[in-house]
C-alpha cells in the first residue's frame, strides 16, 4: 500500500534527496521556491503594515502633546466633527494647529454652548459675549438669539398687578394643563421663598413699557402718573419729588407684607 501511495501521490516531502528521482526533485524544488516566494510577499506587507502603524502611533502621540500643550477651545466639539467626517489623525493634528492659532472654531455646538453665550450676552453685553466667542469658542451673539427663545419678565414700577405677576409666572414655570395634570400628581401650589434683596439706588427706563423704575413702592403709588415717561417733563417733575423727599429712591425688593408668598395654580 505504500508503494501504491507513493507512486500515485509522489513521495513525502520529507523523503531525502538521495531517494527521489529527477522529476520529483524538481517538483519539491519548484513547490518549496513558490512557498519562499510568498512567505516573502507576506513579509513585505507585514512590514509596511507596521510602518503604517507606527506612524499612525506616532501622529496620535504627536495629537495627545498638541492637545496637552496648546489651549484649544471646545476641543471635543473639535474632534468629534472630524471623525463624524472621517477624517485621518494627520488631519484632525493640521485642524488641532489651526485652531490653537485661532484661524479655524469647530462648529456643531450643543445646547449648553448657546446658553452659556447668551447668558454672557446678557450679563457682560455685546463686547464681552464677542471676547468669548473667540477666547473659548462659544457661538455668535445672532447665532445664540436665534436658538435660545427666552420671555421677558415685566418689572412694575408701583406694586405689581394680578396680570403682571400671571405673566412673570407663566415666563418662569411651565404651564400646567388638564392633560398633563391626569398623567401625573396634580400640583396644589407653589411656595416662593424671598428675602429682600438689595439693589442700586439710580432709576432706570424700562423701554417696553414706556415706565420709569426705580422708585420706593410707598410714594410711587402715590405719584404714578409722574412714572409714565411720555416726554421730559415727567422725568423733571420725578428729579423735583425726589429733591423734596416726597418720593424716595428703592433701595431693596421685598414683598409688601409677607416674605412668603403663596400662589395657587
Amino acid at each position: 500500500m505504500g508503494i501504491r501511495h507513493r507512486s500515485l501521490d509522489g513521495a513525502h516531502e520529507k523523503t531525502p534527496w538521495a531517494y527521489l528521482s529527477p522529476a520529483q526533485m524538481y517538483s519539491a524544488l519548484t513547490a518549496k521556491a513558490k512557498q519562499i516566494n510568498t512567505l516573502k510577499i507576506k513579509a513585505l506587507s507585514t512590514l509596511r503594515m507596521i510602518g503604517v502603524r507606527n506612524k499612525n502611533i506616532d501622529a496620535w502621540k504627536r495629537l495627545s502633546i498638541a492637545i496637552g500643550t496648546e489651549n484649544v477651545p471646545r476641543i471635543r466639539s473639535l474632534v468629534a466633527a472630524e471623525n463624524r467626517a472621517g477624517s485621518s489623525v494627520f488631519a484632525i493634528i493640521e485642524k488641532v494647529q489651526r485652531a490653537a492659532q485661532r484661524t479655524y472654531s469647530p462648529r456643531g455646538y450643543q445646547e449648553a454652548d448657546y446658553q452659556l453665550a447668551y447668558l454672557i450676552y446678557k450679563i457682560g453685553g455685546r463686547a464681552a459675549a464677542n471676547i468669548a466667542q473667540r477666547a473659548l469658542g462659544l457661538p455668535s451673539v445672532d447665532t445664540s438669539k436665534r436658538h435660545v427663545a427666552t420671555t421677558p419678565l415685566i418689572s412694575s414700577s408701583v406694586f405689581p398687578t394680578p396680570p403682571e405677576m400671571k405673566s412673570n409666572l407663566s415666563a418662569c414655570y411651565p404651564s400646567w394643563t388638564m392633560e398633563t395634570a391626569s398623567n401625573t400628581n396634580p400640583i396644589i401650589g407653589l411656595s416662593i421663598q424671598i428675602d429682600e434683596i438689595k439693589i442700586q439706588e439710580r432709576l432706570r427706563w424700562e423701554p417696553s413699557s414706556d415706565r420709569i423704575l426705580g422708585v420706593c413702592r410707598e410714594h410711587g403709588r402715590k405719584y404714578s402718573g409722574f412714572l409714565e415717561f411720555r416726554s421730559i417733563y415727567q422725568a423733571d417733575n420725578l428729579l423735583d419729588l425726589l429733591k423734596t423727599k416726597d418720593v424716595h429712591l428703592a433701595t431693596e425688593v421685598r414683598p409688601s407684607t409677607s416674605e412668603n408668598v403663596i400662589f395657587v395654580l
